[in-house]
Parts: C-alpha cells; sequence; structure tokens
C-alpha cells in the first residue's frame, strides 16, 4: 500500500509549503508526514466501508417492499444484489472495518444523496444489467463487489468530488488504496476471508526514510541551493517553478546525503513526480539539470554511496 514513491510525495507536499519559511521545525514536518501516511489505514477502511454502507443504506431506504406500485422481478433481484451480497457482509463482519464503522472517518451514513447517486449509476452499468441474468451466487456477488471499487475510483465523479472534499491527499492515494482493496480481494477468493493488507511493506525502514529525507533536506538545504545556483545561473529560485526547485533540492539532497538510496533510483522518482505535479516541460528541465550536476560530482566524488545505494 505505502511505496516510496508515495512517501516522497507526502515529503514533497510538506516541504514545498514550508519552503520559504526560515524557521520550520524538523520534527514538526516528520511528524505531519508520518501523520498523513499513518491515516491511509482509516482512508482505505473509509473506501472499504462503502460496500456495506451502501448496502445498508439500499435495505432501508431503498426497500421495494415499499413502493406504492407493484414491484417487479427485476426491482427485486437488484435490490438483492445489494443487501444479500456476502461479500460486503463479510467485509462488515470483518472485526476492523465493524469496529471503524462504529466510529468512521468518513460516514457514508450522513452522505445519502452521493448514496444514492452512486447507485443509480451503478445501476446502470453493463456489468450490473450482467449481473441481473445471474443466479446471484457467492461468487457473483464477490465479482460484481469488486467492480464497485474500480468503479468508484476510476469513474464515479461523484464519489471523487467526496473523497476530495473529505481527504486533501485523495488525488495521491487512491491508486496504492485500489490496490490494497485488489489484494484483499485476491486473498478472500483464494481464502474465503476478510484479510485486511499491511499497511507497510517494512514500517521501520519506511518510517525512517521519513526521518531522514526531511531532516537532511532541511541540514543541508542552504549547502544544496548553492550547489544548484551554481548550475542554473540564469535561474533563481524566483524564477524556477517553485515544485521543480523543491522536487530538485529533494533529488539533491538524496544523490549527496542519503548513501542507501541509489542515483538511478533517486533520479527516476523526482522525474516521475514532475510528470504528476509539476509542467509538461518540468521532467525534460529537472532530468537535464540533475544529469548535469550528477555527472559534475561523480568526477569531484561528492557522490558516496553504500549498500543498497551501490546498486544501479
Amino acid at each position: 500500500m505505502i511505496n516510496r514513491r508515495l512517501i516522497r510525495i507526502k515529503i514533497f507536499q510538506s516541504l514545498f509549503t514550508e519552503l520559504d519559511n526560515d524557521e520550520t521545525l524538523t520534527t514538526q514536518i516528520q511528524k505531519s508526514v508520518k501523520k498523513s501516511i499513518l491515516d491511509m489505514e482509516q482512508n482505505l477502511l473509509a473506501v472499504l466501508s462503502f460496500g456495506p454502507e451502501l448496502a445498508h443504506f439500499i435495505s432501508t431506504d431503498h426497500n421495494p417492499n415499499d413502493y406504492k406500485y407493484k414491484t417487479s422481478d427485476e426491482d427485486t433481484k437488484a435490490f438483492k444484489i445489494f443487501t444479500e451480497n456476502s461479500f460486503f457482509k463479510n467485509l462488515a463482519d470483518n472485526v476492523t472495518v465493524s469496529n471503524y464503522l462504529s466510529k468512521p472517518k468518513l460516514s457514508w451514513s450522513q452522505e445519502k444523496e452521493t448514496l444514492f447517486i452512486i447507485y443509480k449509476e451503478i445501476k446502470k452499468t453493463d456489468e450490473f444489467q450482467e449481473l441481473l441474468k445471474s443466479d446471484l451466487t457467492a461468487s457473483d456477488f464477490f465479482i460484481f463487489s469488486r467492480f464497485i471499487f474500480k468503479y468508484l475510483i476510476f469513474s464515479s465523479v461523484e464519489f471523487e468530488q467526496l473523497m476530495e472534499e473529505k481527504n486533501i491527499y485523495w488525488y495521491d492515494e487512491k491508486i496504492p488504496i485500489l490496490k490494497s482493496i485488489e489484494r484483499l480481494c485476491d486473498d478472500y477468493e483464494k481464502q474465503e476471508k476478510i484479510i485486511l493488507p499491511n499497511l507497510f511493506k517494512n514500517e521501520k525502514e519506511d518510517l525512517k526514510m521519513v526521518d531522514d529525507l526531511v531532516s537532511s533536506f532541511l541540514d543541508n538545504k542552504s549547502e544544496i541551493e548553492q550547489l544548484l545556483s551554481e548550475y542554473t545561473p540564469d535561474w533563481d529560485n524566483d524564477r524556477m517553478n517553485k515544485i521543480d526547485y523543491t522536487l530538485i533540492l529533494m533529488a539533491l539532497t538524496e544523490f549527496r546525503f542519503m548513501p542507501l538510496i541509489p542515483v538511478k533510483v533517486s533520479l527516476n522518482e523526482y522525474i516521475e513526480i514532475a510528470k504528476m505535479y509539476s509542467t509538461t516541460k518540468s521532467s525534460k528541465f529537472i532530468n537535464g539539470t540533475l544529469d548535469k550536476i550528477l555527472h559534475d560530482w561523480k568526477k569531484q566524488n561528492l557522490i558516496n554511496k553504500k549498500g543498497r545505494g551501490l546498486v544501479g
């Protein structure tokens, strides 16, 4: 769920906002970034809880038995698709999800208008229409539930808008969260039980990277800025795109002061982040600037890598 690019992005966001603040506290940024990372578990649970909450909403607010007119077989079957969904029921019964539902960070029960709009959207999909023709087996419920989570993250404008409103980091987190849901679904398909994926591949190392990169950046910012100015005489930091400037400083920090990170990894990561957050020309500018500096620093023996940092 958490990868090193996402960690860099979260650090970049914090450093970017504090770049011109000479009184920035290292520990303050470190805590802020780590909190944002650890909060991803709650954000994952918010998305997972959508299924059970949608089922509950339909059961209580849109039961066809409450309609004034005679319900059709299709209405009844559509109702069962959500309210008798065994995968959603198993999600709700999971201890962690159940605890979250009792005190949710994002309460879907307070977003009934959004739930109803998304419910109507889902009913129009080809996947839903195909499901109406099925026998509604446990396998059918599971395949459709898996589709719903993909639909929410990739296709639902209403869901996207609400998540962006509730979580300022949604743009950065939605793909890692979807990948975690995919992993959960893969495990469910094999073992027929809900197993929440681990947030970290290696929590200790990932959180240490936050501490190391933030402290290395802030402790050596003046030196790195001076070195950068020598290679960009026509670009003072007021003229250079602030996003590009921050990303270049972060990359140079990794080159110079983080010996366990290979230079190729740092170079590739910041070029990719630039493609996500800066202008169309930024990745080429950053690549050219970093490549030139890296070439000279290697000649001057300013790049000292060890261990895993020597790879590549």
